[in-house]
Parts: structure tokens; sequence; C-alpha cells
């Protein structure tokens, strides 16, 4: 008898920590960033004239963010290759918020007719276990 409820005492404390382990690791996505993520961005670009262009990205996240922050950047192209267009005026904007999903921005630009710019999208989501992910996106150039 004693060496059966010693088992039984045995099994049920076992079991306890393993509910407790299992429980702490679902709290967290199991460790694993892919678990919060910025799921998707998607852009609607458009040059409303020459010297007239608006865009629009939507980031949605895997799950609900406890914080984020959106960075939309005009970047023109170059000889070099692609850089912030500083001579734009508001060529960086940025969004923040908290307990979201999703973040929806529109922005409109005064650029240079005949220069291609494209967006660049830097999007950081946080979550309260610590974790945070951050994913950058480009634009088609336009």
């Amino acid at each position: 008898m004693k060496k059966k409820t010693l088992c039984l005492l045995l099994v049920l404390v076992l079991t306890m920590g393993l509910t407790a382990t299992f429980s702490f690791a679902d709290s967290i996505g199991n460790g694993d960033a892919s678990t919060y993520a910025t799921a998707s961005v998607g852009f609607a670009t458009k040059r409303i004239s020459d010297t007239k262009a608006a865009a629009s990205v939507n980031v949605d996240f895997t799950a609900k963010a406890d914080s984020y922050v959106v960075a939309i950047v005009l970047q023109k192209k170059t000889n070099s290759g692609w850089v912030t267009a500083t001579d734009v005026a508001g060529s960086a904007h940025y969004y923040r918020g908290t307990n979201s999903t999703d973040v929806v921005t529109y922005d409109t630009w005064t650029v240079k007719k005949g220069v291609v710019y494209r967006i660049k999208c830097v999007s950081t989501d946080s979550y309260d276990s610590g974790i945070e992910y951050k994913r950058t996106s480009y634009s088609e150039p336009f």
C-alpha cells in the first residue's frame, strides 16, 4: 500500500510539473519568434502626377501586438542604389500604437519630376512575453 501511494504521489507531482511547463511554453509561443511576427505587408502606391505621389501600406501581425512601430520611408533611386529621399519633405512617417493586429497607413508626398521612388516599410511588433519581431519590406518602384 505504501509503495502504491508513493507511486501515485510521484505521478501526480510529475504531471503537475509538466502541465506548468507546457502552460508556460504556450504563453510565450513555445519560445518561437515565428508565433509572433509581421504576417504580411501590402503596398498600394500611386504617382498621382509628375510631382505628387501617394502610398498606402497595410501591415498584418500574426497575433495582437502589445506595441508596434511602423516606419514608412520614401526612397529614391540613384546611380548607387536606393537612398532615403531626404530632399522630399516628410520622407519618413512613424506610426506607433498598442494592442493591434494590423496597421493601415496612408501618406502623400510632393516628389521630384523624373525621379523613381519606392516605399521602405520597417515594422517592429513587440509582445509582453519579451519577443520583438522586425521586418523590412519594399514596394515596387513608382
